[in-house]
């Protein structure tokens, strides 16, 4: 007999708990824990990804990088686009500009 559907909220929450108590989690350990299938559990993953909850890997997901880390993540990237600009490297300061945008949707996302 199939236990009872979890409620999305109660399935992400339970991937959430997971990751709480670990550093990564698989696809086949979440479908394991909320009784989903493999698109639904994907399904999960991607609204949590976009919530800023998880980080998804392949295969599975780990935690989010902290606020921190984000933070000095951006201040690197500012210094390589300061290094950059100096040496009238446009490619390096684009790919830098584009991961300090990035680290920026993430902060703004996490508060």
């Amino acid at each position: 007999m199939n236990p009872a559907p979890m409620l999305p909220s109660v399935r992400r929450q339970r991937i959430v708990d997971l990751l709480a108590a670990r550093e990564y989690v698989t696809i086949e350990e979440i479908r394991a824990a909320t009784g989903a299938s493999a698109a639904t559990t994907q399904r999960d993953l991607t609204e949590l990804a976009l919530a800023g909850a998880v980080t998804r890997i392949r295969g599975g997901a780990t935690r989010p990088p902290s606020p921190r880390g984000e933070e000095r993540l951006l201040a690197a990237c500012l210094t390589r686009v300061r290094q950059a600009l100096d040496r009238k490297d446009l490619t390096t300061v684009e790919v830098a500009l584009q991961q300090a945008l990035d680290a920026c949707g993430r902060l703004r996302r996490a508060s």
